[in-house]
Parts: C-alpha cells; sequence; structure tokens
C-alpha cells in the first residue's frame, strides 16, 4: 500500500470474516478459504489469467455478525451453554437476509469471473416422474472461456404456514463456454421439494396456488422462469412425530406486510408467463414421498452362533489395550486411523475394519514406525505433543514407514463448485488411497447446516442450505462408494451447529425447521446415494441425545427414508460425564458404538441380562449386529 501501487489480499480462512479493512486498502481480494495441497498454485492460475474462476459462495456472507440470525444467542453469547434455542425456525441463511429485508455483502450465489454470461429460460418446462425439468440457455456475452452456475429457486405460495419467500430446489453448472458459445442446461428437481412440513397434522403438504420458479446465479440475481399451479392443497401421507419440543418455542416471523410486498413483486414479474398445472402430479409425488420405507427386518445367520459377548464387542469397535482412546488414533492396524471394528469375529470369517476420519482427505499418520515387529503407536500424551508441535519421536532401530494423503479442498470448497461431476472424480481420489491403505470407512462427509458463522466447524461443511448440501453430499458418496470396498460416512446427525459444550448442549428446534433444514441435507444425500453410514453428534436433539434417539436413528432415516447402512456414534461420546448410554444407543438403532470403551461392552451385555438400571432387548442388539456384518460382508468379503 505504501509504495501506492495497487494490493491484491489473498485470504485463507474457513469462515467470512469482516473485511472491511481490507476492502479499504486493497484493489481486490482473493479468497482461497482452505483450498487443499494445490490451492497456492490455483491462486496463481486465477490470478494470472491461466484459470478462469467459477465458483459461487455455498453461504451468504453478511455485513456484519448482527446480520445473522441467532448473532444475540448463539452458542456462549448470551451465556447459555446448555440449551441453544433456534427461534429463527427455517429463516436460515438467505432465507433469513430475503425474509427480513437484510443487505447482504456478498449474496449467496455470489461469484466473479473473467467473463460474462447471459441466463434465458425458455423452451417447454416438463413434469414427469415426479420431477420437474425447467431448460435454461447459458450464453458468454464477454470475452474469455468460463463456466457458469444457475440456480433453481422456488417461491412457494403461502397458506396452512408461513414460508421463506424463495428457497433453492436445484443447480447446474456449464461447460467450458468460449466467448460467443451457447449452452441449454435442463434443470431438475423433485416436486416434494416444494413441499413443507406441517408438524400439528405430522404431514408434509402442498398448498394451493402458484409455484413460481426462478432461474437466477445469485440469491439477489434472478428472473421468472416457470409457474406451476395446484387447484387444491395436497396433503402427504401421515408421519411419525419425531423429536417433540418439551416446552414452547417462539420461532421469529417478518412482518406480514413483507409478505404481501413479496406477493406483489411476484405476480408483477410473473406477469405474462404462462403457468402448468401439476395437480396429479403433485399429488402422485407427495404420497410417493410420504410412503413408508418398508425396510424388512435386518437379519444374519452369523447372529445365531454368536455369544452375548463376541455381540456386545461388535457394536462397540476395538477398545485399545484396556484404556480411553485417543481421539484420530484408536486403530490398529492403519496408524493414525480413526478406530477399527472388533477382530474377535476373525474365526468366523468377519474381519476388522478400519475407519479413518476425514474431511479434508484421509487422516492418517503420514509417518510411523516398527519397533521388534510390531507398529510402534504414541500414547495419548505423545500423540497431543505431535499434533501440537508436530514433534516426531524416533525410536533406534525402528524402520521408518510414510503414508502421504491428498490434501483435497475442504467441504466449503467443494460446494462452491457446484460441480457435482467434478465432487465425484475427487472421492474416487479418496476411495483409491483408501484401498492401498486399507481404509474401509471414511469419516466424511460433513453435512451440517450453516447456521451461523461462528461455528468452528463450518470449514467441513458445505452450505447454508439443505437441498446444496445434500447433493454435494450425493455426489461425494457417490465418487468413493463407486470403488469397491471403500465406504463414506455423512455426519454429524444432526444440528450440529456450534462447538462450545457439543458434548452436552441442547438443539432445541421446531420440528418443522428440523424436517425442512437440519435433517433434509442427510434425507437427500440417502435417497440420492445411500451412504453406508451415518455418525451422530456428539449434541442432544429437544433433549435427547442423537446417539440414543430412535426417532432419527431408526424412524427418520430408517422407516421414513430407506436407509440400509450402518449408525455409528461420534468418538467417546459415551460413558464421560453426562454423555449418551451405549444400552440406549443400541435399543434407539445406533449400532456402532465409537471407537469402543470396555464400559460400554459391560454396560450392554448388563442391560441385556438386566443387571444394571437399564433394559436392552436382545432384538435390538442382534438388528445392530446383523446391520454390521451385512456391510463388513459387502465391503471385505
Amino acid at each position: 500500500v505504501a509504495t501506492g501501487k495497487p494490493v491484491v489480499a489473498l485470504v485463507m480462512a474457513g469462515r467470512p470474516l469482516a473485511i472491511d479493512g481490507l476492502l479499504a486498502h486493497c484493489a481486490a481480494v482473493l479468497y482461497l478459504w482452505q483450498s487443499g495441497a494445490r490451492g497456492a498454485e490455483a491462486a496463481m492460475e486465477i490470478l494470472t489469467g491461466a484459470v478462469n474462476p467459477s465458483g459461487r459462495l455455498a453461504e451468504t456472507w453478511g455485513f456484519r455478525y448482527e446480520d445473522y440470525p441467532s448473532w444475540e444467542t448463539y452458542s456462549n453469547v448470551n451465556g447459555n451453554l446448555i440449551e441453544e434455542k433456534y427461534f429463527e425456525g427455517i429463516y436460515v441463511g438467505y432465507r433469513w437476509f430475503d425474509a427480513f429485508g437484510i443487505k447482504a455483502r456478498y449474496p449467496f450465489g455470489h461469484g466473479l469471473s473473467y467473463t460474462s454470461f447471459e441466463t434465458k429460460a425458455g423452451g417447454e418446462i416438463a413434469l414427469a416422474d415426479g420431477k420437474v425439468r425447467v431448460p435454461v440457455t447459458v450464453t458468454n456475452t464477454g470475452k474469455a472461456a468460463g463456466r457458469n452456475t444457475v440456480f433453481l429457486f422456488a417461491a412457494c405460495p403461502g397458506g396452512l404456514r408461513r414460508k421463506e419467500r424463495k428457497r433453492v430446489i436445484g443447480f447446474a453448472k456449464t461447460r467450458l463456454l468460449q466467448p460467443g458459445e451457447s449452452e441449454t442446461l435442463t434443470i431438475s428437481a423433485g416436486l416434494e421439494l416444494l413441499a413443507s412440513y406441517h408438524a400439528g397434522k405430522s404431514a408434509w403438504y402442498l398448498d394451493k396456488g402458484a409455484y413460481r420458479l426462478l432461474t437466477g446465479t445469485d440469491a439477489e440475481h434472478y428472473a421468472p422462469a416457470a409457474a406451476l399451479t395446484l387447484a387444491e392443497t395436497v396433503m402427504g401421507g401421515k408421519q411419525h412425530r419425531i423429536c417433540p419440543l418439551h416446552d414452547a418455542l417462539p420461532e421469529v416471523q417478518p412482518e406480514s406486510a413483507a409478505d404481501a410486498a413479496w406477493e406483489a413483486e411476484l405476480e408483477k414479474m410473473f406477469a405474462g408467463i404462462p403457468e402448468k398445472g401439476m395437480d396429479a402430479e403433485a399429488a402422485a409425488a407427495v404420497t410417493a414421498y410420504s410412503r413408508p420405507a418398508g425396510m424388512k427386518a435386518p437379519s444374519d445367520p452369523l447372529v445365531e452362533k454368536m455369544t452375548l459377548e463376541e455381540k456386545a464387542c461388535l457394536v462397540c469397535g476395538r477398545p485399545r489395550d484396556g484404556e480411553p482412546s485417543f481421539i484420530g488414533s484408536a486403530a490398529v492396524h492403519v496408524p493414525g486411523a480413526a478406530a477399527e471394528t472388533t477382530q474377535l469375529l476373525e474365526k468366523y470369517g468377519i474381519p476388522p475394519t478400519v475407519l479413518a476420519d476425514g474431511p479434508a482427505g484421509i487422516r492418517i499418520n503420514q509417518r510411523y514406525e516398527v519397533l521388534d515387529g510390531r507398529v510402534w503407536l504414541p500414547n495419548r500424551y505423545e500423540g497431543l505433543e505431535n499434533r501440537i508441535f508436530k514433534k516426531e519421536i524416533y525410536h533406534e532401530g525402528a524402520e521408518e514407514y510414510f503414508q502421504f494423503c491428498t490434501a483435497i479442498p475442504v467441504g466449503m470448497v467443494l460446494a462452491q463448485s457446484f460441480d457435482p461431476a467434478s465432487i465425484e472424480e475427487i472421492g474416487g481420489v479418496i476411495a483409491r488411497e483408501m484401498q492401498e491403505f486399507g481404509v474401509t470407512w471414511w469419516l466424511a462427509p460433513g453435512m451440517n447446516i450453516k447456521r451461523n458463522p461462528l461455528c468452528g466447524r463450518n470449514f467441513e461443511y458445505y452450505s447454508e442450505d439443505p437441498v446444496v448440501s445434500g447433493l454435494i453430499a450425493a455426489a461425494i458418496t457417490r465418487g468413493v462408494q463407486s470403488t469397491p470396498g471403500a465406504a463414506v460416512t455423512i455426519k454429524h446427525y444432526a444440528c450440529n451447529n456450534q462447538e462450545d459444550n457439543r458434548r452436552g448442549v441442547s438443539s432445541i428446534v421446531s420440528e418443522r425447521a428440523l424436517r425442512e433444514i437440519y435433517l433434509k441435507g442427510f434425507e437427500i444425500a440417502i435417497r440420492e446415494a445411500q451412504p453406508r453410514a451415518i455418525m451422530t453428534s456428539y449434541n442432544k436433539v429437544n433433549g435427547e441425545h442423537t446417539a440414543n434417539s430412535r426417532d432419527l436413528c431408526t424412524v427418520a432415516a430408517r422407516e421414513e427414508w430407506g436407509f440400509r447402512g450402518i449408525i455409528m456414534t461420534d468418538w467417546t461420546t459415551t460413558n464421560s460425564e453426562g454423555g449418551s448410554s451405549a444400552a440406549k444407543c443400541v435399543a434407539a438403532g445406533n449400532d456402532l458404538t465409537m471407537p469402543g470403551l470396555d464400559t460400554d461392552i459391560r454396560e450392554i451385555m448388563e442391560a441385556v441380562l438386566e443387571e444394571n438400571d437399564q433394559s436392552l432387548q436382545i432384538a435390538d442388539l442382534d438388528a445392530c449386529c446383523a446391520r454390521i456384518l451385512t456391510q463388513i460382508r459387502e465391503l471385505c468379503c
């Protein structure tokens, strides 16, 4: 700045920051986020013009922290770390900025390019197979080759409940377009994404009226594309009540006058746009969406042969030498992996499987030693010393081995690509490295909603929008699981939206917001790609640990969405002060308590034998065992 020459600031960070000072003194700011092993190279290619950037924000960037919902009450801001009340309901991210008329510094979908594009919806929209398909033509009107992303928003009519101004129901990205070149994209979205949830009636529904579809490049720049109409309100089949509130939760609502003003704006915008009826298609789509999954009871012939102790060990991972496992370093076969399943069933032909953490690639030890024919593993204090001070410990006469894995961009950067095909390719890279190092379960992707910019794990989450989160998670799931023997673990299920007191805080959230916002991404990933595992979160939801919640683990995931994989806990959630119960995990359908403690095994056995204050049905334990065995057989045998 002192030289008088233009300065470009490069920022590597995991969340939006207050950048007024940078903007005041710099000609430009390039946000690199946390972009992996080749992030610096990518930055140079962008700055020199060798590559035209095409990323777009998957979250809204406000001018100040006070622009966001929950800013006064989030986490420790109000001094309450026992309960986190989601007063904003469904109004999260751009939904909040829209409904309350708050101007964003950079809206959801914001992105820059060295070229310009014209986006025009045109052609006949199609209704078939429970989906709406909207054609959009994108033309490169500038002087450089580039790619562009187009979002499909839906403005749903009011009725039984008030709604957000608009919601994302789909997106698509062009190929690389040369100057003057055009491409017609077809954005497809399930009609169930137009539905809202009525907690009082325990049902998904579509209000009668006009469903106006808009295409745009961000949440502030959009144009009318099509209008679908519904003559009568459609109610889906009755759902189970899940995670009920125990106390009243007053949710904030925008002024009624704002609703009227938005409706008037839509009427003007869509004047002359042809309407298309969707009565039969909408009714069929909501009926099918609401139908129970009809999952068969899990079974495996080995379960009948196993002893009670073997069953308890199977659902409790592999305790490491009788000591509490240090997070991130509890495995035996792959140094630095997060944990393993039990080795006790090898006599039956069931091998132990290795679980390694993510999310930016596979997290295992880059270096380890073999001493006297055995892998040397640091104790918890040495491991902590290495993590903090990067101090390697060497033993005389030991053989050195190395395990270098690719550092991929963190989740937030992957989502900003809005490019499912490329994300599938990245998933394939991860899977090949999993094969090379002997890892079966990748403990990723993280896909919680970015409710507040102060959440310490936002860097590994995808978006503030559940449809974006679900579709991106489905893409990386397909990429990883297309390789035999490789499995993903979507996490943290659910409402893991803060780190302060993360093992004890209770997320107090309405069932509508839970289903429409915080569970929706998980649901989409499951319905679209069938990840082989889910990881529950540390926190409680409405007073109950997620790992002990039958509503989440069995009713929602399996009975409603048709999830066929296993569910595991986050690490060391049990048998700590105020933690979840291992026996209740089994009863809830949370199959695997990780990384496994001897006390967990004893607790489960005693609960089956009614030797402690808990009672556990052997049938529930058998079901968890059968699901785990099914997955291990499919992945490893």
